[in-house]
């Protein structure tokens, strides 16, 4: 087996660590800024430095998509990142079924 088995944490100003398992993890620092650095040169920027995607948060490059903090939007919450996700997900789809639009399961009328 291979993948995350846990992690070691260490308190701020702290020299004891605490190891915590764990099957997955994400992670998050407050007040940290995205990292793009991987992709730059590869997909488009908006001036403020976020990756630059269309509703369906489609980059620039075909089969690319970008989600949560990285667009940097105003709203840095976790539910926001997810609601991207389930955006991209739909989007993603119907990208590798070569779909014109996305089938929804209803529609107001």
């Amino acid at each position: 087996d291979s993948g995350v088995t846990g992690i070691t944490v260490q308190e701020k100003g702290s020299s004891s660590e605490e190891q915590i398992d764990a099957e997955g993890v994400f992670i998050y620092v407050a007040g940290s800024k995205p990292i793009t650095d991987f992709c730059e040169g590869k997909v488009a920027f908006k001036e403020d430095g976020g990756v630059d995607v269309n509703d369906e948060m489609s980059t620039n490059v075909p089969g690319v998509f970008a989600i949560g903090d990285i667009r940097n939007t105003p709203y840095k919450q976790v539910v926001v990142a997810a609601s991207d996700g389930c955006v991209a997900a739909m989007a993603i789809d119907r990208y590798l079924k070569g779909r014109k639009s996305v089938k929804v399961d209803w529609i107001h009328e």
